[in-house]
């Protein structure tokens, strides 16, 4: 039997998916504002806040920073990170090969954790998510730090 999402990623610590998934249209926003300003590149977010087993993501938010590194600047970024010489290679190929109108390259960092995605088959595009955030700005501006 296989356990539904919220319950393994609850019981277990792994939280970053449903972080994603709650902020996906401020991560989407800085992802088009990053390409459109800089090229390829990826959104970092910083989670601030220590993320618990307990968190109700209806109702609770997570105090983040997000931030575009553009691809120049990213082999810099990772090796800050002691990344591992394959990851970093690897992310580097998605970064170079992902389409920007479909894909992100995001890497969260939280809970003394570094997860990365390459977010694919978005139910919104991030040019989508840069108008949505843009025509609602008052909803997120506490939300964005750039």
């Amino acid at each position: 039997m296989r356990m539904r999402n919220e319950l393994w990623q609850g019981y277990f610590g792994y939280w970053q998916n449903r972080f994603i998934h709650h902020n996906i249209l401020t991560i989407g926003y800085m992802a088009w504002m990053g390409y459109t300003n800089e090229g390829r590149g990826m959104v970092v977010c910083d989670v601030v806040d220590p993320v618990l087993p307990t968190i109700d993501w209806s109702l609770e938010t997570v105090n983040f920073e997000q931030i575009f590194i553009p691809q120049a600047k990213i082999t810099r970024y990772l090796h800050s990170l002691e990344l591992e010489q394959e990851v970093v290679i690897a992310l580097l190929n998605a970064i170079a090969t992902y389409d920007p109108t479909q894909a992100i390259v995001t890497l969260v960092i939280g809970n003394g954790a570094i997860d990365i995605n390459l977010l694919q088959n978005l139910a919104t595009a991030p040019a989508d998510c840069y108008r949505q955030v843009q025509h609602r700005w008052s909803e997120f501006q506490l939300d964005l730090t750039t």
